[in-house]
């Protein structure tokens, strides 16, 4: 399935670019760039953000400059469904893998008051809710304050 966003995107580049991002919430974020081995997406090479500014898009980073490379699980990775917008954009889309780690990020950053339907609807198990708390406790991606908030979301989730 191809996004009509990106698809503009690629008309306007003029040279290769490999994304990788995921859809929430009807927007378009970019995580990384991909080549030989995924590179930090924050900031967004000037000739890529020149095409977006050129079809009135703005490419979202917002994952990208709160999170580095490094701090990303392997799993993180599995599932890429590769599209290719000519011969100047491909595109990976970020599978369950990544998603399940990313909607709970975004949960926990923005509090109680977070929609958690797309989170729902990933049907997560027990222990991959497991699996994303160890992550984000490893990584210290939140201070304690958050602790909180991250138990009263993956306990509303099971």
């Amino acid at each position: 399935m191809k996004i009509p966003e990106l698809e503009r995107l690629a008309e306007g580049l003029e040279e290769a670019a490999h994304l990788v991002v995921w859809e929430a919430a009807g927007r378009i974020e970019v995580v990384a760039l991909g080549g030989e081995a995924f590179e930090d997406a924050f900031p967004l090479p000037m000739t890529v953000q020149a095409a977006a500014a050129e079809v009135g898009m703005i490419l979202d980073t917002t994952t990208a400059a709160r999170l580095a490379i490094e701090q990303l699980p392997d799993d993180f990775w599995e599932s890429l469904h590769e599209v290719e917008y000519g011969e100047q954009l491909r595109v990976s889309m970020l599978g369950r893998p990544g998603k399940k780690y990313l909607h709970v990020f975004h949960a926990v950053s923005a509090g109680e008051g977070h929609d958690l339907t797309l989170l729902e609807e990933l049907e997560l198990t027990e222990s991959e809710l497991f699996q994303v708390a160890k992550w984000m406790r490893e990584q210290s991606l939140f201070d304690h304050h958050s602790g909180d908030v991250m138990m009263k979301i993956l306990t509303r989730l099971r």
